[in-house]
């Protein structure tokens, strides 16, 4: 009985084909895991009028760990630039708050707007304390299509606001999370609004 079980099986094997030998072959492809560049923790030095203020001195990176997804960022030079940052992606802290800045795939049977709105809201719902949007808007950035999404949350007692903001790019979509303590979310706007303006794709 188990050699006729083991004689059906080869035989579907057989027929398989090609996709069984994509499948266990020793010779299969593997998946490529993208990997940080040294050079986009490396920044260049600019600076820039934030409102009405001072200019401010900037560091400005040039991402190329991601092909197809090369970007460049400026933030403020004060900003610490956390270790071990996500291929694609940095981390920042400051004095009133944190900032995100990466890469979004949005799979290709969906707009933008319909997966921040059905898939990445849905899930910050479910998973930030106290989650409250107070606004959402399209806008545009650098002449790309964006989208911005503001919201609330409590976290150890403490009430933040953070500004959401997708950049439509060719391959993914660039994400910029900035989070501040909400007492000082209006002082902290015009600084946000220049790192995200400042988001542009490269070749």
């Amino acid at each position: 009985m188990n050699k006729v079980v083991i004689s059906i099986f080869a035989l579907a094997i057989i027929a398989l084909g090609g996709l069984t030998a994509y499948t266990f072959s020793p010779l299969s492809k593997k998946s490529i895991v993208p990997q940080v560049n040294p050079a986009s923790l490396t920044p260049t030095q600019g600076s820039a009028q934030v409102g009405s203020s001072t200019p401010v001195a900037l560091n400005v990176y040039h991402n190329r760990d991601m092909a197809e997804n090369y970007y460049t960022i400026s933030v403020p030079k004060a900003w610490q630039l956390q270790p071990n940052p996500p291929a694609g992606g940095y981390g920042f802290t400051f004095q009133s708050g944190s900032a995100s800045i990466g890469l979004m795939d949005v799979p290709d049977n969906s707009t933008l707007e319909l997966y921040i709105l059905s898939q990445d809201e849905p899930s910050l719902k479910k998973t930030i304390p106290g989650y409250t949007r107070t606004q959402y808007q399209k806008l545009s950035v650098n002449g790309l299509e964006a989208y911005q999404l503001t919201y609330t949350s409590t976290e150890n007692g403490t009430q933040h606001q953070s500004v959401r903001t997708y950049i439509a790019g060719a391959d993914h979509a660039g994400l910029l999370t900035l989070t501040s303590d909400a007492s000082m979310a209006s002082q902290m706007q015009p600084t946000f609004n220049a790192v995200v303006n400042s988001f542009n794709w490269e070749k």
